[in-house]
């Protein structure tokens, strides 16, 4: 499977609060459930897209292994 991923560089603040909820539900309805949400380096980006992943009961987390201005997605299973 292909990892989904949305890149946010040139959007708002209140853009990302708009669009990034339903797309995370789209494209869980549409069987995935691990996305990469490219955010730059933007640490007040960074943490509005962790609320929102976590608002919608998904989990958020630094790319470690990889670029620094993404975050991977999955789904919060506990």
């Amino acid at each position: 499977m292909i990892l989904r991923s949305i890149d946010l560089h040139g959007l708002t603040y209140n853009q990302v609060e708009d669009i990034l909820p339903n797309w995370i539900i789209t494209n869980y309805n549409e069987g995935s459930d691990d996305f990469e949400i490219i955010t730059g380096n933007s640490y007040k980006m960074k943490l509005l897209v962790k609320k929102i992943c976590n608002d919608n009961g998904f989990r958020a987390e630094e790319n470690w292994n990889g670029n620094s201005g993404t975050l991977l997605v999955s789904l919060d299973k506990i």
